[in-house]
């Protein structure tokens, strides 16, 4: 990338010049973030694996700024003490521990193959299993496959505002 260069034309000139860049670039950043992170989330939402769409319905987007940083998350917007967080999870990143299952009620209305005439209530006892849950990167999927557009964009639009910065 070029290095930024600065005309100075005159004292007031060159100071509004340097002071309007960093604004400048700022802004053209914050759109270009934007823009992207709106793109990856559209890939993300095709990838997003959906047997009633639950999951898909939660995931959005966020975009995060202050005078240093500006940050584009796409997450999952799950409900407190639910184990939404943690089926997104075991769906990204595969899941093959064993996990404990509490008792719990249950109600049955069959008993070995056979359908009962009315349902009844069963204590399960607790127990653990091992869930076989294959990893479907359906977030770091798109992410890797739109990185290097990602990254070209950024450095293009630092340098059309470093290009406006020298006219």
């Amino acid at each position: 990338m070029d290095n930024i260069r600065i005309n100075i034309t005159g004292e007031r000139q060159a100071g509004l010049k340097f002071e309007e860049f960093p604004d400048d670039l700022y802004d053209d950043l914050r759109r270009e973030i934007d823009a992207l992170t709106h793109e990856l989330f559209g890939m993300v939402q095709a990838a997003t694996p959906s047997r009633t769409g639950r999951m898909r319905s939660q995931e959005r987007v966020r975009i995060f700024t202050d005078k240093n940083r500006i940050t584009g998350y796409i997450d999952i917007a799950g409900e407190k003490g639910s184990q939404d967080f943690a089926k997104a999870g075991a769906l990204e990143y595969g899941a093959h521990r064993k996990t404990k299952v509490s008792e719990h009620r249950m109600k049955l209305d069959h008993a070995w193959g056979e359908m009962l005439n009315a349902p009844i209530a069963v204590m399960v006892a607790a127990y653990e299993r091992t869930p076989n849950i294959a990893a479907h990167a359906f977030e770091r999927g798109p992410l890797g496959v739109m990185q290097p557009q990602i990254i070209a964009r950024l450095n293009d639009a630092v340098s059309q505002a470093v290009a406006k910065a020298n006219e």
